[in-house]
């Protein structure tokens, strides 16, 4: 398999020196850039890092923010993945985020394993958002009047649904209900149309906005 190009943007550059540090055992995923800002990085998209398959980006940084810079990658890059790694579990970054095509979402907490399963998602095209997301995002949509929606789905797509919601993969999911991944796969294909999702982050956003998953 052929290593993931991934691009680190954070001002911090001892954020991004231990981003590369926690992926250095991670053979199938390679730091081949990295950028200060939005500003930065929309550069070297455009120039000298063409070939980045997946770009994890702070959301809070000078001169060009994360969530900025992820409205102007939409229009010239839509089909780049970009997860926001953020120390900020607000729900209103988390569905501006995913409103603007982030492919997931990641506290600055987030553990070497987690990190790597979610670059990986994000480069299959299914996004990842974090299970801690979760939490302020439901509590923030319990105070307010439950969206209506005709979305009907099966016993068994809204537990594949809610283990996605709860931060496990493909390969978890398939564990946890004794089915095979491809079978998990089919699933969230299916979950997708339904909801008229881009992505599993945001198959969760909506999914929680519309009171279909606890």
């Amino acid at each position: 398999m052929t290593a993931i190009r991934l691009m680190l943007v954070d001002d911090h550059a001892v954020l991004r020196e231990g981003l590369r540090f926690m992926l250095h055992n991670e053979d199938q995923i390679e730091v081949v850039a990295e950028a200060s800002d939005g500003a930065e990085a929309l550069e070297l998209l455009n120039g000298e890092a063409p070939g980045v398959d997946v770009v994890l980006m702070d959301v809070k940084m000078p001169h060009l923010d994360g969530l900025e810079t992820l409205r102007e990658l939409r229009e010239v890059r839509p089909e780049l993945p970009v997860i926001i790694l953020s120390m900020y579990d607000d729900p209103g970054y988390v569905e501006e985020a995913i409103r603007n095509g982030a492919s997931g979402y990641l506290l600055k907490t987030v553990g070497a394993d987690e990190l790597a399963r979610a670059v990986e998602a994000a480069y299959d095209g299914s996004g990842y958002l974090q299970a801690e997301i979760t939490k302020p995002v439901l509590r923030r949509f319990a105070s307010s009047p439950a969206s209506q929606t005709d979305i009907t789905l099966s016993g068994r797509e809204r537990e594949v649904l809610q283990l996605i919601a709860d931060g496990m993969s493909t390969k978890q999911a398939a564990t946890e209900l004794n089915i095979s991944e491809s079978t998990v796969k089919t699933y969230l294909r299916t979950l997708f149309d339904k909801l008229g999702a881009e992505h599993r982050a945001h198959a969760v956003a909506l999914a929680i906005r519309h009171r279909i998953i606890e």
